[in-house]
């Protein structure tokens, strides 16, 4: 069998989530499918990554769907061809002797949220759904160094995902989380497989084994052990099995579940009403042509 290079483009670092493109390449599922699985490393921010891929640099790229539709007119074509994270995992990270177990709680609080716009719309209709004033809580913008401001005390929460919990346990501190689809925020995908439109069409047959052995893949990590965990984080740097475990455990639910790999439309067209309500995105664009399950 001639196998066809598939260069796919990281939204991080390897982790968890992405147990399963390792699992597929190496135990050859994705050559079962004809595919030669490139696995490429993030570009340094998730916008340059659909730059990236609009020029041709990889095949498939993860990445949000926010940006999808934020970089249209900036990159025209490129199309949600599936999903990988299909649940929202942000929220509100706190330090336990924070005392923020509810919404009301972060009054008089300084929360850092990050530079995105998208993260500072998020935010503000969670305030709004929970009938929180903005003028109560303090709001400071906070980058990577987020998770070190919450430490320190120098921010009481701080926007994040859910598995940021692991990872600052790990650091030897106790936390809790606020979800936001729990507190007011509909539900909408998180991360999602994004290719240029033209190429996903000609290679539609390619994209349905592409699922297919990422299938197998989710299969064989769902029973992975600490044995398996060790070996695959031995590889990566900074990672270590407890945690990547944890890691999984949380965001799984997300990835497997009745719908996998398809994408939620419902979820997406609530996310883009959210960002033309904010005007962030100028234009309503045909979810189901730019988010589309055909390939599946």
């Amino acid at each position: 069998m001639i196998l066809e290079t598939v260069r796919i483009l990281l939204d991080w670092t390897l982790d968890a989530k992405h147990a399963l493109l390792v699992e597929g390449r190496d135990k050859g599922f994705f050559k079962e499918a004809g595919i030669e699985l490139e696995i490429l490393e993030p570009a340094s921010k998730s916008a340059m990554a659909i730059e990236r891929l609009h020029q041709g640099d990889a095949e498939l790229a993860i990445n949000y769907p926010h940006n999808i539709l934020l970089l249209q007119k900036e990159f025209p074509g490129v199309i949600s061809v599936g999903s990988l994270v299909g649940s929202n995992p942000e929220g509100l990270l706190s330090l336990r002797k924070s005392g923020i177990n509810n919404p009301k709680d972060l009054i008089g609080k300084t929360i850092g949220v990050g530079p995105s716009p998208v993260s500072l719309a998020q935010f503000e209709m969670f305030l709004k759904e929970n009938s929180i004033d903005e003028s109560s809580i303090t709001l400071r913008k906070v980058g990577f160094e987020g998770e070190e401001l919450l430490i320190k005390g120098e921010i009481d929460a701080l926007d994040a995902v859910s598995y940021a919990i692991p990872r600052t346990i790990n650091k030897g501190f106790e936390v809790d989380f606020m979800p936001y689809i729990e507190h007011g925020l509909p539900d909408s995908p998180f991360l999602v497989f994004a290719a240029d439109r033209i190429w996903a069409k000609s290679h539609r047959a390619l994209l349905k084994g592409f699922y297919s052995a990422l299938a197998k893949a989710l299969d064989s990590v769902e029973n992975w052990m600490q044995e398996e965990w060790k070996a695959y984080t031995d590889k990566i740097p900074g990672r270590n099995a407890p945690e990547e475990y944890a890691v999984w455990k949380l965001i799984q639910p997300a990835i497997s579940n009745d719908n996998t790999f398809k994408l939620d439309h419902s979820g997406i067209k609530s996310l883009m009403e959210l960002l033309t309500s904010k005007r962030i995105l100028k234009e309503n664009y045909d979810i189901k042509e730019y988010f589309s399950n055909k390939f599946i």
